[in-house]
């Protein structure tokens, strides 16, 4: 049967917006640090951007359409535990790999279709090469603190419990930068500590002694004359008893963990803004794909999208035995609505008669798609013959109710001509895949247009 030829014109300037703000969109989604692919559930690369073409050598055009297999080989096992885990409704764990001498995490996210189904795995690989450099740094500043206690570098510290005050060795002078050769008496215990951490430091001592821990263990601030702060680790134990038993005195050592502080801080502020950056960059990819799959006119699904949908229906369909209709709409003389009112005009009641189409699809358990053009299409899942024709009727009052006026039209009135395929196991016509259904709804609709316009007609039968 006759394709209708309005699917195949060329996009109006609203659609030539469109596709500059999704190439904008696709541009920005390439300029990321950060390698991002979609996997579908099948395993097969759907998209990829210039960053996963550059970190695995091969150009996007000949990763898309091949499997994980084929393009990454030497994780590709773990890109396969990632779609079987969340086939089985489990959390995808991040891992690392190794590309080329350089350290990648690889995080992964579920993607869904519209009706909540699996869809296959947005993957993630971010550089973390200088993450691990910082990790081993921290870990030779601890070892190096842990040796600077037995070095010139630390000071030791002596608290009488009785009398809380304390006696501090002469390095703790050159360490604070104050001049070495003055003299230091007893001060009062905890005086140096800065006031937001003095409690916390107090806590600790307070614990070892009740006899809730063995050794005395606390990190905190202590001003230098200059203004700033060091960050100070002292651990101690008491090494005194009195004759009852009471604790005396705790001998402890103190040494300046500053650098390793701030490579914590720093670390940690990495992290976390990797963490906000896949965040957002799985967002931006979910927003990419919603936009791929939508016409931004009439904010209605797209063809692209509807062709995906009636796939899936067609073959639920084809498993269950229930009954599935397209309807292709058309909207009678819009070129010479368009000629006449001008385009935006056009636009407008686009927009209008998507509207109207929607609403009675949704209320019948339905679904309306920009096919292109002037072009709709619909699907009305589990319903027969005469109530798919009953709301096919509906989607034509419904647009005639509007009473846009169109003075180029006979009918002097924006009209739809609407042709219906039905997929039913107890009718004649059966259609072997959705691509003939579809077909088959859009002869229906050429013989509305035939017939002379604002009418229904479904194929396999005479009746309009």
């Amino acid at each position: 049967m006759p394709i209708s030829k309005s699917r195949n014109a060329p996009f109006d300037r609203g659609d030539e917006r469109g596709s500059d703000r999704l190439l904008q969109i696709e541009a920005v989604y390439d300029k990321v640090p950060v390698g991002l692919c979609y996997v579908n559930r099948q395993g097969f690369l759907v998209t990829v951007n210039d960053r996963f073409s550059r970190i695995f050598g091969i150009a996007g055009e000949n990763a898309v359409g091949r499997s994980v297999e084929d393009v990454v080989p030497d994780h590709a096992s773990l890109l396969r535990a990632a779609i079987n885990t969340a086939l089985s409704g489990g959390s995808i764990s991040d891992a690392q790999i190794e590309v080329t001498g350089e350290s990648f995490m690889v995080a992964a996210a579920t993607v869904t279709n519209d009706l909540g189904e699996f869809a296959g795995i947005s993957v993630a690989y971010t550089n973390i090469t200088h993450l691990k450099d910082i990790a081993e740094r921290l870990q030779q500043v601890e070892l190096r603190t842990s040796y600077a206690l037995e070095s010139a570098g630390q000071w030791i510290w002596d608290l009488n419990i009785a009398t809380m005050r304390v006696w501090r060795s002469p390095q703790y002078r050159t360490l604070l930068g104050l001049d070495p050769a003055g003299h230091e008496s007893e001060s009062v215990a905890w005086d140096i500590v800065h006031p937001d951490d003095k409690e916390r430091a107090i806590e600790a001592f307070e614990d070892v002694l009740s006899g809730r821990k063995a050794q005395f263990e606390a990190t905190y601030r202590v001003s230098r004359p200059d203004g700033g702060d060091i960050w100070i680790l002292s651990r101690g134990k008491i090494v005194e008893y009195g004759p009852d038993g009471s604790p005396l005195r705790l001998l402890a050592t103190s040494v300046d963990v500053t650098a390793q502080k701030r490579v914590e801080t720093e670390l940690s502020a990495m992290v976390q803004e990797r963490m906000a950056l896949e965040q957002k960059l799985l967002e931006a990819n979910r927003k990419l794909r919603n936009q791929s799959e939508r016409d931004h006119l009439t904010n209605l699904p797209n063809r692209r999208k509807f062709n995906h949908v009636l796939r899936r229906a067609f073959q639920r369909a084809s498993e269950t035995g229930e009954q599935l209709a397209v309807l292709m709409v058309d909207i009678d003389h819009f070129k010479a609505y368009n000629d006449f009112y001008g385009h935006l005009a056009g636009d407008k009641c686009l927009i209008q008669v998507g509207r109207a189409l929607n609403k009675v699809a949704k209320q019948n358990g339905g679904s309306v798609a920009r096919f292109g053009g002037e072009e709709f299409a619909t699907l009305i899942p589990g319903r027969a013959l005469q109530p798919s024709a009953e709301i096919a009727g509906a989607m034509l009052d419904a647009v005639a109710a509007m009473k846009l006026e169109h003075a180029a039209s006979p009918q002097g009135a924006i009209s739809v001509s609407i042709g219906m395929a039905m997929f039913d196991p107890r009718m004649g016509l059966k259609p072997q895949g959705p691509e003939e259904l579809l077909n088959f709804a859009d002869g229906a609709l050429y013989q509305s247009k035939h017939r002379g316009r604002a009418r229904l007609t479904i194929a396999g039968t005479s009746g309009s």
